[in-house]
């Protein structure tokens, strides 16, 4: 497991080695810390499907009634299940995911899951897998120094004085929208 925040995983730097070698990969983290945005990191330069909470829906609910996943889902390179959540007391899905991410990582194929936004139970799939063949990021917020860099460099881009928008560093909750968000307030 890895902690960092989602600006460390999408510099220019090469990604850690493990995010690169492990198949499947969990990126979990609070409420607008970047999951998306480092799930898309993982995966690029890999044609990939990415498939939301709705997509996963409707494709668990054809794998269940055919018993087995559709042939897409198998195959494509790279696949992002984006906002999975809700899992707890679904044994058949768990079931059916696991099989799936088993399936793709012997195949050699990477996946990335993104925790939802209801819960973790994304981290109900970990048993179902091998320990070498999953890695998981856990995303947190910059603190201190870290924050006032975003801020100033978020100030820069728009061409506003950093100074100006020193309170974005103290806000509470913390987040890169709402510091994008309080910019923007003082750009009106």
């Amino acid at each position: 497991m890895l902690a960092k925040t989602a600006r460390e995983l999408l510099g220019e730097r090469p990604l850690p080695r493990i995010l690169q070698s492990r198949p499947v990969v969990f990126v979990l983290g609070p409420h607008e810390a970047g999951k998306s945005t480092v799930a898309g990191r993982l995966l690029r330069g890999t044609a990939f499907k990415r498939c939301d909470a709705e997509c996963l829906r409707q494709a668990l609910n054809k794998a269940a009634r055919t018993r087995r996943w559709c042939e897409e889902t198998v195959e494509v390179q790279g696949l992002w299940l984006d906002a999975v959540d809700c899992l707890h007391g679904r044994y058949g899905a768990i079931e059916l995911l696991g099989r799936l991410l088993v399936e793709r990582a012997a195949a050699g194929r990477r996946t990335v899951l993104c925790q939802g936004p209801a819960d973790t139970s994304v981290t109900l799939l970990y048993p179902k897998l091998a320990p070498e063949l999953g890695a998981t990021v856990l995303l947190r917020f910059p603190v201190g120094r870290g924050r006032r860099r975003y801020v100033a460099e978020r100030c820069r881009a728009r061409g506003l004085d950093p100074s100006q928008a020193a309170p974005a560093v103290a806000l509470d909750p913390w987040s890169y929208a709402r510091v994008d968000a309080y910019i923007e307030g003082l750009l009106a």
